[in-house]
């Protein structure tokens, strides 16, 4: 049974799955994403780990480029699924005749600024329904994985939801 399989069935190891440390530029990030998809890999996070190689956060691709965004743009205030405040796409056009200069200097920014925290992890022995909860009642589509204190990997939703589907399908 597809959901009864544990988080290492499916869980992808660390070293397949982009990483950073945090003191890496936001132009790093830029990089190992793209180079991921160019290589058919589709993921839209990075790992973000401190110096001893924990992990301290997860930079996905709207974290990355609200930190090209000038600070009279950069606001986490209002909530995801509300309107934004409406003077902001006006300003947007201020930053569109700037655009070109600040981007490539913002880039240079660390990636530790602008990383979200980690709402949850799971075990490597986890079953993958724990994985499947997580995921939803979080409102995430990764999960990273450790085995013990240490980090060994990610589940993804669409890994999740894939297992899930072969159970609905009987496939």
């Amino acid at each position: 049974m597809p959901l009864s399989k544990s988080i290492k069935d499916i869980c992808i190891p660390l070293a397949e799955y982009p990483h950073l440390q945090d003191t890496a530029s936001l132009k790093d990030a830029f990089t190992v994403l793209r180079e991921a998809f160019t290589t058919g890999k589709r993921y839209r996070h990075i790992l973000v780990l401190n110096a001893k190689g924990q992990l301290t956060g997860i930079l996905g691709m709207r974290d990355i480029l609200r930190g090209l965004f000038p600070d009279y743009l950069r606001t986490k205030e209002h909530p995801r699924h509300q309107d934004p405040i409406p003077d902001f796409p006006a300003l947007t056009l201020i930053w569109a005749e700037t655009c070109q200069s600040q981007c490539p200097a913002a880039a240079e920014n660390p990636i530790k600024g602008f990383m979200g925290s980690i709402p949850a992890k799971v075990n490597i022995d986890d079953p993958l329904t724990k994985a499947a909860y997580l995921l939803v009642v979080h409102d995430i589509s990764m999960l990273p994985v450790v085995e013990g204190e240490r980090l060994v990997g990610v589940v993804r939703m669409i890994d999740v939801f894939n297992e899930a589907a072969k159970l609905v399908l009987h496939d």
